[in-house]
Order: C-alpha cells, then sequence, then structure tokens
C-alpha cells in the first residue's frame, strides 16, 4: 500500500512527483512529573502533571525536482492542523510544523533528487480524524473507546436557568435565553454564548473510560457533545 501523510487536509498524494521515503513512526509521549524526597523515606515520590509534546519525523522524496512543487511543499508543512498517517487513516495527531524543512540534494538514477526533512511537533494523543458528535434531547449515554479520560466540547440548549449533568457531574447555567446556545470548552475552561463570557457553577466534566451518563435536568431542551476520544 502506498503510503501517504495528511496534514491540514492535505495529503502528500496531491503533490506531483512527490513520494514519502520515511513515514513517521509512533510515540507516546513522556510523564511531566515532580520528584520529591521525603525525609527517612527510601526513594523518590513522583507528582504527575501529564505528558509531552514529541516530534515525529517524516522524509518526503521529489522525484522531477521541479521547484514549483518544492514551494507548494513549502507552504502546505507549516502552521497547525491534523495529522494523519497512512497506516491508521482513522486516527490523528494534533500537530505543528515548527522546525525549519531541511532540504537536501541526493545522487540517483543518473541524476539528483530533492528530499524535504519535516517535523511535526506533536501533542501527546492521538484524536479520531472525523470526530463523532453525540446530541441528546432527552437522557442518554455516552461509551468511551478510547485509552485515556475524554475532555469533551459541549453545547447546551435551554430556557432559564440550566442544571444538567455529565458522567456524574452536575452543571448550572443562569440566565439562559432560549435560542442562544451556551458553549462549554472543557479543555481551555471556558463557557461562553456568542455574545460574550458565561458563568457556570460546577466542575467542567470528564469523560472517563466506560459509560457516562447524560442528564438534561431542568429546563436544558438539548446538549450536543463532541467527545474528543483519545488514544495514546
Amino acid at each position: 500500500m502506498k503510503s501517504y501523510i495528511i496534514f491540514n487536509g492535505v495529503s502528500t498524494d496531491s503533490f506531483p512527483g512527490v513520494a514519502v521515503s520515511v513515514m513517521p513512526g509512533h510515540r507516546r509521549g513522556a510523564m511531566r512529573y515532580t520528584e520529591f524526597y521525603v525525609v527517612n523515606r527510601d526513594g523518590a515520590l513522583h507528582s504527575f502533571q501529564g505528558l509531552t509534546n514529541f516530534e515525529l519525523t517524516a522524509k518526503l522524496v521529489l522525484l522531477d525536482a521541479r521547484a514549483e512543487t518544492r514551494y507548494r511543499i513549502n507552504a502546505w508543512a507549516g502552521g497547525t492542523g491534523k495529522l494523519i498517517l497512512s497506516d491508521d487513516p482513522t486516527k490523528a495527531y494534533r500537530a505543528s510544523v515548527l522546525r525549519e524543512i531541511k532540504w537536501d540534494r541526493v545522487p540517483g538514477n543518473g541524476g539528483y533528487f530533492d528530499t524535504a526533512t519535516i517535523n511535526f511537533n506533536c501533542e501527546p494523543f492521538l484524536y479520531e480524524a472525523q470526530e463523532a458528535t453525540a446530541v441528546f434531547t432527552q437522557d442518554g449515554s455516552l461509551n468511551n473507546p478510547g485509552t485515556v479520560k475524554a475532555i469533551p466540547f459541549i453545547t447546551v440548549e435551554a430556557d432559564g436557568d440550566a442544571t444538567f449533568s455529565i458522567a456524574g457531574q452536575e452543571i448550572t447555567i443562569a440566565g439562559m435565553e432560549e435560542g442562544v446556545p451556551v458553549h462549554l470548552d472543557c479543555e481551555n475552561g471556558y463557557v461562553f454564548a456568542d455574545s460574550g463570557a458565561m458563568t457556570m457553577t460546577g466542575d467542567f466534566p470528564e469523560l472517563p473510560l466506560g459509560i457516562s451518563q447524560v442528564v438534561l435536568g431542568e429546563n436544558v431542551t438539548r446538549i450536543t457533545v463532541v467527545p474528543h476520544w483519545r488514544w495514546v
């Protein structure tokens, strides 16, 4: 099977005369931690704060040595977006290209080929390439298929003060109006409507492995959840 890389919605297959000579491998980020020692206790204790980013490296070969294609690759491999690898096109990293793109000219087949080394700086988790959305107009549940807890993005619609719960975590949002949805960006800790920031009571929900119950509660007419299922 031909190898390819999709970044920011554009595949290496879309560049004429370009092949992926070295596909990125897969990694799991190192643990971020604080190490400390207790008097009269042997060994160290560790307080964990999550996983680090890591780099995945790809190498492209420009078979026809056209400068225009080289310029297009330079423009493509920049910024931040989804990184999808052909060995599992159902999953995506959140990745950025932060370092220079190094082009080398190597001999081959009686001439020369241009090769590009691209380093993708990846956040620690894999996500669904096409992320699922769950809509609730009555009580229901979510089943986490990943390998770690998920941090969702939630949209709530209600007529009046809203009280609801997700994964056993009860939340109240006062002053909601019919037809004006409120969004909970649980990953970044931000609650907002189109008009600006809102205030909620309760903790931002997390979705543990297994089943999480969704209870609409008082005045809530609709809850939409983008779970952001995650794998390591």
